[in-house]
């Protein structure tokens, strides 16, 4: 069996924007710079870190290179592996402007992982499809040519940096059970193109349908990213909600077990706060 690593995920404010039905989100490192956090992590024992994009997007661009070269200087002294940048970002959408700059936001994090090392690129297939209801507005058929063509797109882009990208089992989009991963993975036929596991997400949302032990096992090497956080509610964005480790549905043991069993070796990043 493998060993399992861990990174730990660095979130800015205001992650999604402004949320009007309950305010900008605060997070508690949300205002230091990304060396620092990096430097924090390091000594804090974890192999790795993640960052969600919006903490590099928020870096004046006067002062990018010289926070490159100061996180660079952190991971080397920490011998620390810049696991994946978390670009969540539109690929559905009725709006074609929408799904271009989704796109395009991608591309930039994927320069960014090409600059400061990053493995991985991860995204959700927003803007969601049954949460929200786009299905109102598109076809279904329609959703999954737009995922489609918008995941070969990145992937074709990311592939010459050798970065790859994974896309995340998410509640609420059309990407949200095993068997619709594996029909992504097995249609966009790139060999970059992985899947993210979000465990909350797994015990919310898939092992309702299917055991969590044979669900890991079916996506089995195609695994490139596990987001570890708890989580209850119901197998839906608006009805979910984080919680603190261990206050919620994931039994946490059972999820190490299944990973070591398809000897995954990728990193599984703290999602502790966002």
């Amino acid at each position: 069996m493998s060993r399992l690593k861990l990174s730990f995920e660095v979130w800015p404010n205001m992650p999604w924007g402004r949320l009007d039905n309950c305010g900008p989100a605060f997070n508690t490192w949300g205002d230091k710079p990304l060396d620092w956090c990096v430097e924090k992590i390091g000594e804090y024992g974890y192999e790795g870190f993640d960052v969600v994009f919006p903490k590099i997007m928020e870096i004046q661009p006067s002062d990018k290179e010289d926070q490159i070269q100061k996180v660079k200087s952190a991971m080397s002294k920490h011998n620390l592996a810049f696991a994946s940048i978390a670009c969540h970002t539109t690929f559905v959408s009725p709006r074609y402007f929408d799904r271009d700059n989704g796109i395009a936001k991608f591309k930039s994090a994927i320069d960014d992982a090409a600059k400061m090392g990053a493995e991985t690129v991860v995204t959700l297939v927003g803007d969601g499809y049954y949460d929200p209801p786009l299905y109102n507005l598109i076809t279904r058929k329609e959703a999954w040519e737009q995922v489609i063509n918008a995941t070969r797109e990145v992937a074709d882009y990311a592939k010459q940096y050798n970065i790859d990208v994974s896309i995340e089992l998410l509640q609420g989009t059309i990407i949200n059970d095993v068997p619709s991963m594996l029909k992504l993975l097995e249609i966009v036929d790139r060999s970059n193109v992985y899947c993210c596991v979000d465990v909350g997400t797994f015990y919310t949302t898939v092992k309702p349908k299917m055991p969590i032990k044979e669900a890991i096992k079916k996506l089995g090497d195609r695994i490139k990213v596990v987001h570890v956080k708890d989580e209850v509610g119901f197998p839906n964005i608006i009805q979910s909600q984080h919680v603190w480790l261990g206050g919620g549905y994931v039994d946490f043991v059972e999820m190490a077990e299944a990973l070591k069993e398809v000897n995954y070796k990728d990193f599984n990043s703290v999602e502790w706060e966002g």
